[in-house]
């Protein structure tokens, strides 16, 4: 079995090399690694020359194209069975990656779910929790557990979307070129709106199909000043995340797949955009969501970028008046703001954080995603072949790395 691994990338450089060297770092003949290099000018391409590996396949485009279309045409190239894609100042977990492997080819599921732990580039000025990993104690050592994303979607209709969970991904998650081939909207055509991890996500609820989540982390999310999340979290007018979100729109109007609804460089319009363009272009109509719930979750917007409040007003007047739904519009303004948290969800934060420990990712001198793994690999150790094998429970393992964590400095 050859499982792929891709780095979508564009003018990262500082820290692509970091995210590569998680990869090669696994000790795996059958894999490979595409960097699909979006038309990059900061030296991306002279840093994969750095790295002398025959699993690492460059893949230049000729012309800046949206992170849509990077994403598809890295997929399409690629040839392995399964499918995982990450950001390039993210990682993999090298010593975790067998148990992955092992997993998919027992199993062959449509794909596999897991915890992704997180981790903040020391950049100066950028964070105050930055350059650590945090170990919770429910998202390491878990069993698989199979689901059928179809059972969420009611939840996703209701725009119940903490509930949305575990539900299959591309990014920081693996998929069956099988499943891909099966539920692609056209030929040659794998994502068909602007944020692809999302419309698959979607897709695959409307869909469904036989998915593993694994509450054990293979991956880390890494975050920097350059990340494309940053560009929707109201970045400061002319900062690096400012530039990128502008940029980010001009290449989705471009693509003849962005959006049918503007999301406005926000969460809450990407996640409503996305699922009325997927119903829009796959043929979804019913059931149909639940508009008020929707729009009320969407005005959430305007109040987090206060600056936008009346063009957002305005995109979604606009779309109530192209459907029909004007009255869950108006239900929708009166009901009352949505808080980002329930009572529950946030009691339930507060327990793991109790429930977990953080430690210093920097090892010999150097902080970076990489070196991220290396401390996450050896607290973690093997433990999970041997959960998997049966001869030890979760608790057990827990405990042992939580003594190993004492041989790395902790962080508050």
């Amino acid at each position: 079995m050859k499982i792929s691994i891709i780095i979508p990338s564009r003018e990262r450089a500082r820290y692509l090399g970091a995210s590569i060297q998680t990869v090669l770092d696994i000790d795996d003949p059958n894999i490979e690694l595409i960097v699909a290099d979006n038309a990059s000018v900061d030296g991306t391409d002279q840093v994969v020359a750095g790295f002398d590996d025959p699993r690492l396949i460059y893949l230049p485009s000729n012309a800046r194209v949206s992170m849509r279309e990077n994403f598809n045409r890295s997929v399409l190239a690629s040839t392995g069975d399964y499918v995982i894609v990450f950001g390039d100042d993210d990682a993999i977990l090298p010593r975790q990656f067998p148990y992955l492997r092992r997993l998919l080819e027992e199993h062959r599921p449509d794909g596999v779910s897991w915890f992704k732990a997180t981790y903040g580039w020391p950049i100066e000025g950028f964070g105050d929790k930055t350059g650590g990993i945090r170990f919770y104690r429910d998202d390491c050592f878990g069993a698989p557990q199979p689901y059928d994303p179809k059972d969420y979607l009611n939840n996703l209709l209701r725009c119940e979307l903490a509930q949305l969970n575990p539900t299959p991904n591309t990014y920081h998650g693996c998929v069956s070129r099988a499943y891909f081939e099966a539920h692609k909207p056209s030929d040659g055509v794998l994502f068909d709106s602007t944020i692809p991890d999302v419309n698959f996500q979607y897709r695959s609820i409307y869909n469904g199909g036989h998915f593993l989540h694994l509450r054990h982390p293979f991956t880390i999310n890494g975050y920097s000043p350059a990340s494309t999340g940053t560009a929707h979290s109201n970045p400061k007018e002319g900062s690096e995340g400012d530039k990128i979100g502008k940029s980010f729109a001009a290449e989705n109007k471009a693509d003849p797949y962005d959006d049918i609804i503007d999301h406005a460089l926000t969460i809450q319009l990407v996640f409503f955009s996305t699922l009325e363009t997927l119903r829009t272009r796959g043929g979804y109509d019913t059931p149909a969501p639940d508009y008020a719930r929707w729009y009320n979750y969407a005005l959430n917007a305007a109040r987090s970028k206060p600056a936008e409040a009346e063009r957002i007003d305005k995109i979604l007047a606009d779309y109530a008046d192209q459907t029909g739904t004007q009255a869950q519009l108006l239900t929708a303004r009166a009901m009352p703001v949505r808080s980002k948290r329930t009572l529950a969800e946030r009691w339930a934060r507060v327990q793991s954080q109790f429930q977990s420990f953080r430690l210093s990712a920097e090892m010999d001198g150097v902080n970076t995603v990489h070196s991220a793994t290396r401390v996450m690999d050896a607290v973690l150790s093997d433990d999970y072949g041997t959960i998997l094998d049966g001869g030890e429970t979760k608790n057990g393992a827990w405990a042992k790395a939580k003594r190993r964590s004492k041989n790395f400095k902790r962080q508050l």
